[in-house]
């Protein structure tokens, strides 16, 4: 029988994205998602090409290409659920219905370069290339949350590999 290690308790970062549940809405949310795990996606996004055009004016020694990797590797996941809620506007309480996309964020041992960190890099990707494309590229909502979590801890417990 195999047998578990423990990794960890290691520092994470979780963060959600919280956006009303509309069925126009399942095709960007669906780009958006998929763009995380391309690296050529990734530079498409105005907001990413600003970030690099800034940081080659900064100095000479900004890797582009490690950058954009790191950007890529953190978003190596992520969960959707949906949540019902009320909540007061203007016109008095409405109930809607939201999805959430919820992201947790951890430096893995042994599997990137050293030199990426990933949970320096996972502000960047989700609020950013996740919560700021869907308020720009959806543009009707009045409100798009995005909800961090700086303190969690994340313990794994993870099959040995038979020798």
């Amino acid at each position: 029988m195999r047998s578990y290690r423990l990794e960890g308790p290691k520092p994470a970062r979780m963060y959600e994205v919280i956006l009303p549940k509309k069925l126009g809405y399942f095709g960007k949310i669906e780009e958006v998602l998929e763009d995380l795990f391309n690296e050529d996606a990734i530079r498409s996004v105005p907001y990413v090409r600003t970030l690099i055009a800034e940081a080659r004016r900064r100095g000479p020694d900004f890797d582009e290409e490690q950058w954009i990797r790191t950007l890529c590797q953190a978003s190596r996941g992520y969960s959707i659920y949906e949540m019902d809620g009320r909540y007061l506007s203007a016109d008095g309480p409405i109930d809607e219905r939201v999805l959430v996309f919820r992201f947790i964020f951890h430096n893995p041992i042994d599997t990137l370069d050293p030199r990426t960190d990933v949970l320096a890099a996972s502000l960047e990707v989700v609020n950013y290339l996740v919560a700021h494309r869907f308020a720009e590229e959806l543009g009707v909502e009045e409100e798009i949350w995005f909800l961090e979590y700086t303190e969690p801890r994340l313990a794994i417990w993870r099959k040995e590999v038979d020798p």
